[in-house]
């Protein structure tokens, strides 16, 4: 098994609880983070892994495994240009992750299906650093857990929603979270599409 070089946890049992798994999933004995994964994915509980892997990955890793696990989407599909803006204005903040792009993320949130894959990465942008109050107001900081859970419910969605389609959709989005686990942002080289 290959040692996950950016995930600064040393406890298996501390990420499942800061993921909220359920208890009766939690490791026995405190093993190392790659290893619990390991067994999370044999015992067949790819949702529990999800959210495990998207706690334990730092905040860039983890957003960026969730746009990377984005299967492509068709230009038939009525929600092409609004799901595409999402896309793009998160790449755009994970090659420059500053306040305006953010901002811009936000606004773009107004009108997206909060049900979309694209807007629980975004909503994960906009609350993974800097206020999240209006502009103009005193800052208020986001919850820090608030951006792996979210990505954690888009990389879920998406397994689920195309689970009868493509079952091998899940192997692949949690192979692809474990090289960002190992390779930190470089494993995008390695991604599955």
């Amino acid at each position: 098994m290959t040692e996950w070089t950016v995930v600064f946890w040393s406890s298996a049992r501390q990420i499942a609880q800061e993921a909220k798994l359920p208890r009766d999933l939690w490791p026995e004995a405190d093993i190392a983070p790659a290893a619990f994964f390991a067994q999370l994915r044999a015992a067949g509980e790819d949702t529990a892994a999800a959210a495990y892997l998207a706690c334990a990955l730092p905040k860039l890793e983890t957003i960026e495994w969730g746009l990377a696990s984005l299967p492509p989407l068709g230009r038939e599909d009525p929600e092409y240009a609004p799901r595409m803006l999402l896309r793009d204005a998160a790449q755009r903040w994970l090659h420059e992750p500053d306040d305006e792009n953010r901002r811009a993320i936000e606004r773009l949130l107004e009108g997206a299906d909060q049900s979309w894959p694209e807007a629980l990465i975004g909503l994960a942008i906009f609350f993974s650093g800097g206020s999240i109050a209006p502009e103009d107001s005193p800052p208020v900081p986001a919850d820090p857990r608030l951006p792996g859970q979210l990505v954690a419910g888009a990389v879920q969605t998406v397994i689920a929603q195309n689970a009868i389609d493509d079952p091998g959709l899940a192997v692949r989005v949690l192979d692809l979270g474990n090289r960002f686990a190992v390779n930190g942002r470089e494993a995008v080289g390695a991604r599955w599409r």
